[in-house]
């Protein structure tokens, strides 16, 4: 394979985070989490960020790390599940490689993170309306953007792994 980078986007808890680390060890290539990133440059979690300033400020924090991860080759980028909300963050990565769209079901991301309270956008008393919500506004983004959609709904972490394996091995080959 190439050393154009590997970007997974999708819903928060659809597992970009730890379908990245799976993939970028077997490919021997480096794992970056955004969320991870901009809280260790910001000194702070997302919750806090939020919480001080706001989303709008967060976005502009994703937009700037996606401007340096795109200076970088042969990672394995996981992006925050809002990143596809901004075309220049987009933009920026998807030049530097293949985009992958981890395609989850409302309800799966709910089982995942429904209970998780370190998520700002869901802290709400309808989460799994608020998930459905939040992905019918996301979709056409997700699916603009992949360059391969890969389905979660019945399938297990390996063999969605190994289906992720093959995709990559098709488009960057």
């Amino acid at each position: 394979m190439n050393e154009k980078n590997i970007i997974l986007i999708g819903f928060m808890g659809c597992g970009k985070t730890t379908f990245g680390k799976k993939i970028a060890r077997q490919l021997s290539r480096q794992f970056i989490d955004t969320d991870k990133y901009i809280e260790k440059s910001q000194e702070r979690t997302i919750s806090t960020i939020f919480a001080e300033e706001g989303e709008a400020a967060f976005r502009q924090m994703e937009q700037d790390a996606a401007a340096a991860l795109a200076q970088e080759k042969n990672l394995v980028i996981a992006t925050g599940g809002g990143m596809v909300k901004s075309p220049a963050a987009m933009q920026a990565l998807s030049s530097t490689g293949l985009v992958v769209y981890l395609k989850a079901t409302a309800e799966q991301i709910y089982q995942n993170i429904g209970s998780d309270t370190t998520r700002p956008l869901l802290q709400t008393e309808d989460k799994l309306g608020t998930i459905r919500r939040m992905m019918a506004e996301r979709e056409e983004l997700y699916q603009r953007y992949a360059n391969v959609t890969v389905p979660l709904q019945g399938h297990s972490i390996s063999a969605t792994c190994r289906l992720l394996l093959t995709r990559l091995e098709e488009n960057l080959s």
